[in-house]
Formats: structure tokens, C-alpha cells, sequence
């Protein structure tokens, strides 16, 4: 083994030790004074050695993560891209006692949807809703799809043998998965519901699969309870699971008591127990205080049984994100209905008790036909906002903007992040972000002259695309990429653009939007999106439309 050499700091050390010895060391038998300076030599150089290594492993403690970056090179500074390895893309799944090959799907085994909502909870659950098909529930097409006006023979039903209908139940689906996305169930008490409308009725609340709705959401507090919420129009249902969906806590088909009807439900919850609801009554309604809007928010604070009212929201399409265990609560909206204008944002700081004035954080140059302003949080103190323009017209380039803050809303940075290889259409812009500020976004997309020459023409196809960036500020650039694959590896088509929707000019085939999450420990995200396979059996210049998951895992 090789001697440490002596550093100039162990000479002196052994200097004052020797000066302060007694002058009869000196004189000892040499032999013996030879032998004891030997030792306190031994002694110093592994005195000192133990430093050198107590400081480098300190030292490794705090520049080993860096390190590893360093040598893996992967950049950790703001602004820097992340690489996402996608899985494999998977279904959602029908009951099996459920399927019925003779009612007009191509795949007859999986769920027919549109317009997921995704949630997950602090141990990696994640909970998909989905509009159910109201068309695609009899024989001849369901109550919403009247055939030449004539009366209907068969009422709506789910889950009955050669009846034709897509639904396993009448409430909105519901899927579950715990075990990270791999595999995906249902909840307790959400058991398929055969018969039709009027034997659920008969029944009504044996389960929370019988309570008639249409289009839901799903949201989950820092206790990790889930909330289900299901609008039938007039009002809501809501359940309330925890396990992981696999206890109801709920009573079965509680109504949420709304003051006026809702279009599209949005909830999101926080700390123990307090739920927003933000809902679109679709045209305005003069409340107790704001004055007339169409969006009205609701509070509950003892997990969903009771809520306030006469709170409205005056502006356009509107999304809400609160803090999981913090205080803060935001709100994104266009400032009003109309073609141009600008997105803000309100603030809560008191869980939804009290609202700041809109803060405007960027313009709006030209209102999609579809689509919405996108409020995400991750909790400690980083905002962020996207949003779709399209300045040029729904079938020409539109442009994705987004707007972040660092510091819970007081201010904020916003710019376009447009793809920069191609343009095309940027459909229903989504935002996650996790805990390092690493910012996910999402979109439906069509790169013009493609799969086809020109732009909004038959023939080109939809992707799903995200990219992510840490810590994203001011002119950062997202590197978008296909986030969708087939078993191959070339790019899963969602859509491809008929002719009859290049003459309307039709931009809706995806319909309204799509939802992704962050794992807890934000190391892989999940999308819930729909994919159109096959014509719709009811509806003419229709598709079939099916609800898909996928995973990737980020290169951190």
C-alpha cells in the first residue's frame, strides 16, 4: 500500500503536538523514541486521510446526481429538452359479458368514446372518464340520433345482446388502473348495467353505473379520494372512491344540487376534502353576484356532499387547477366569447373562498372552433397556461402559445411555441408539470403537405404529438415529437381527413380535448387520447371512436 504523502498542514500539526511535549522525551532510549514518532506519524496520515475522504464523500453527496448527468449527458438546465420513451399504446377495454360482435364496431372488444379525462393519485393510480356514444345505444341510433324524425321503437339501453349498443352502462365510462397504466378495470360499484333506461330507472341507484349521464371529469385530493363527477344536463352525479377506485365512499347517484345546467364539467380537488367545480351552462345565466356568464364555479369543502352557489365566471371557454396541498387555486379563461381578444387568469389564495381581478397573460389572435385555455399547476409556486390560436382561420396554420409563472400568478412570461419544422394544425394544446418544473405539452396535430399536398385536405392524418423542457422561460423552444406509435414504430393516425371534412371545413373529428398526467414521482407521464377506426354506424360523415392510453417514461 502507498505511504500518504505529508502535506504542509500535517508538518505544522505535528509541530505543536511536539511542542507541547514534555522535554523528557527527548532523552528516552532512542529506540523507543524512534518507535513512538513512527506511530504519531501512522497516526497523522490516516488522521488526514480520513479527511480527504469524509470531504470527497460529501462532496459526491452533493455533485453525484450532477455527475451522473454530466457523464450520461443529459442537460439539466432551464430551457433544456427531455427525451420521452413511449410504450406501447393501449385500449380501453369493454366488459366481456358486453361485447357484442353484431353492433356495428370494428374492434367490438374496446370502449367507444371521445373526450377523455385523465387523473392519477399520490401512489400512481390513474382514472379515465370518457363521453359515452349517445348515438350508439339501440337499434336504430339512441334517443340523440332520431332517425327521419319518426318516433323510436327501442329505448337506450347498455350491455344487451344484439341490441346494438356501445355502452356497458349508463353512466359515463369509467375505467381504473393500478399497477402505473400496464392494465385497466373498473371501479367499485361501476359493474356493468344490462337493460335499458326504463329497467335502470326501476332500479335506480342499485349501482353508480345505472345513473344516467353523458360526459364526465375526475379529480383527487391530497388524501388521495377520487372524485367522479357525471352531468346529465341538468345536473350532476358525483361518486367519491378511494383505494385507489376500489372502495366507494359515496353514496350511489348523489346529485351535486348545480343552479343551472352544465355542457362540460370540470373538477378538480385539494388538501382534505375541498372539490372545485367549474361547469358551462352554455348560454349565459344572471347570478347572485358577478353577473350574467356561462361559466359558474361551485366550492365544496366537505368532500362533495354540500356546495356553494351564485358564484359566477364571466368570460369565454374556462379551465381550473388547484395547488394538491396548498392554497392556491387558478382559473384560465378567454376574456369573453368573440374571435380575438386576450386569455387571463384569476387567482385564489384561500382554496376558492375569494378571487383577484383577471390578470391578462397573452393574446388570443384568432378563437379555434374548438378547444380551450389549459390551467396546470404543480403545486409549488410554477403556473403555466397554453392555449390554440388560429390566426389565419380552423383550416389554416395555427399557432400553440403558452404562458408560465414562477411565482403563483403574480407574474408571467408568455410566448408561441409553434412548432418550428413544420406548420399545420395544433389541435386542443394540453400542460402537465411536475415537481422539477419539467413542462409537458400535448397536442392533436396535422403537418400540412404530408400525407397529402396542401393543407386542410383529404388524405392528411392526425397525430399526437407532446415535448417537454425544463424549467421553460421566454423563447425556450419545445421539440415536439410523435408520441403515438403502431407495434412497428411508425406514427399511430388518429384521423384522417375525409372530403367532406376538407368542403365543411370540419375540424372536429378529435372533438373537444384530451387529458395527460405526471407520475408522483415525475419520472414518466400518461396520455388519454382518441383514436377514430372505421365509420360510425348511426351517424353519416362520422367515425368510430375509440379511447387509447399510453406511457412514457422521461430520460432523467
Amino acid at each position: 500500500m502507498p505511504v500518504p504523502r505529508q502535506s504542509v498542514s500535517d508538518e505544522v500539526w505535528e509541530a505543536e503536538i511536539l511542542e507541547d511535549e514534555d522535554y523528557e522525551a527527548w532523552v528516552e532510549d532512542p529506540l523507543e523514541s524512534i518507535e513512538r514518532r513512527e506511530k504519531r506519524q501512522l497516526d497523522i496520515a490516516l488522521a488526514s486521510t480520513g479527511a480527504i475522504v469524509i470531504a470527497f464523500t460529501v462532496f459526491a453527496a452533493m455533485w453525484g446526481t450532477v455527475g451522473d448527468h454530466m457523464m450520461s449527458g443529459i442537460d439539466t438546465s432551464p430551457g433544456a429538452s427531455v427525451d420521452i420513451n413511449w410504450g406501447d399504446t393501449i385500449f380501453m377495454m369493454r366488459d366481456p359479458d358486453c361485447v357484442d360482435t353484431q353492433n356495428g364496431q370494428d374492434l367490438p372488444e374496446y370502449g367507444i368514446g371521445y373526450e377523455p379525462s385523465l387523473a392519477i393519485d399520490g401512489h400512481g393510480n390513474m382514472f379515465i372518464t370518457a363521453h359515452k356514444d349517445l348515438r350508439w345505444s339501440s337499434p336504430d341510433g339512441g334517443l340523440a340520433n332520431p332517425i327521419d324524425g319518426q318516433l323510436h321503437i327501442y329505448p337506450d339501453g347498455s350491455c344487451i345482446a344484439d341490441y346494438m349498443t356501445s355502452w356497458d352502462y349508463l353512466a359515463s365510462w369509467f375505467w381504473v388502473s393500478n399497477d402505473n397504466g400496464s392494465t385497466w378495470g373498473i371501479a367499485d360499484g361501476f359493474q356493468e348495467t344490462p337493460g335499458t333506461v326504463f329497467d335502470a330507472w326501476a332500479t335506480h341507484g342499485a349501482t353508480g353505473s345505472a345513473c344516467h349521464g353523458d360526459e364526465g371529469d375526475i379529480a383527487v385530493d391530497a388524501m388521495d379520494r377520487i372524485y367522479y363527477l357525471d352531468t346529465y344536463l341538468e345536473d350532476n352525479w358525483i361518486h367519491v372512491f378511494s383505494d385507489g377506485g376500489q372502495t366507494l365512499e359515496s353514496g350511489l347517484c348523489d346529485r351535486q344540487s348545480t343552479m343551472a345546467g352544465d355542457d362540460r364539467p370540470w373538477i378538480q380537488a385539494q388538501n382534505n376534502g375541498i372539490v372545485h367545480y367549474l361547469g358551462n351552462s352554455g348560454v349565459s345565466v344572471q347570478d347572485c353576484e358577478n353577473g350574467a356568464a356561462r361559466y359558474w364555479y361551485y366550492r365544496s369543502d366537505d368532500g362533495g356532499q354540500q356546495w356553494s352557489q351564485c358564484y359566477s365566471m364571466p368570460g369565454g371557454w374556462s379551465t381550473i387547477a388547484p395547488e394538491r396541498t396548498g392554497d392556491y387555486v387558478f382559473v384560465a379563461q378567454e376574456n369573453q366569447d368573440s374571435a380575438t381578444g386576450h386569455v387571463h387568469v384569476r387567482v385564489s389564495d384561500d382554496t376558492g373562498l375569494n378571487w383577484g381581478e383577471p390578470i391578462n397573460v397573452g393574446p388570443r389572435n384568432g378563437n379555434p372552433p374548438e378547444g380551450y385555455p389549459l390551467v396546470e399547476t404543480n403545486g409549488l409556486g410554477t403556473v403555466a397556461v397554453v392555449w390554440a390560436d388560429c390566426p389565419e382561420g380552423p383550416t389554416g396554420p395555427w399557432d400553440i402559445r403558452i404562458a408560465m409563472s414562477y411565482d403563483r400568478g403574480t407574474t408571467w412570461e408568455s410566448w408561441e411555441i409553434t412548432p418550428t419544422d413544420w406548420e399545420g394544425i395544433t389541435m386542443y394544446p394540453f400542460v402537465s408539470i411536475n415537481e422539477d418544473n419539467v413542462t409537458m405539452v400535448s397536442f392533436y396535430g396535422i403537418p400540412f403537405d404530408n400525407t397529402a399536398e396542401g393543407q386542410y385536405v383529404a388524405g392528411q392524418e392526425w397525430y399526437l404529438y407532446s415535448g417537454a423542457i425544463r424549467e421553460p422561460h421566454e423563447n425556450d423552444t419545445f421539440q415536439f415529437e410523435i408520441a403515438a406509435r403502431n407495434s412497428d414504430g411508425t406514427p399511430e393516425v388518429l384521423h384522417t381527413v375525409t372530403q367532406y371534412e376538407e368542403d365543411e371545413g370540419d375540424v372536429h373529428a378529435l372533438h373537444d380535448f384530451f387529458e395527460t398526467v405526471f407520475s408522483p414521482d415525475g419520472t414518466w407521464v400518461g396520455i388519454a387520447y382518441q383514436v377514430n377506426i372505421g365509420e360510425h354506424p348511426f351517424e353519416e360523415n362520422e367515425e368510430q371512436r375509440y379511447i387509447k392510453f399510453v406511457r412514457g417514461d422521461l430520460n432523467i
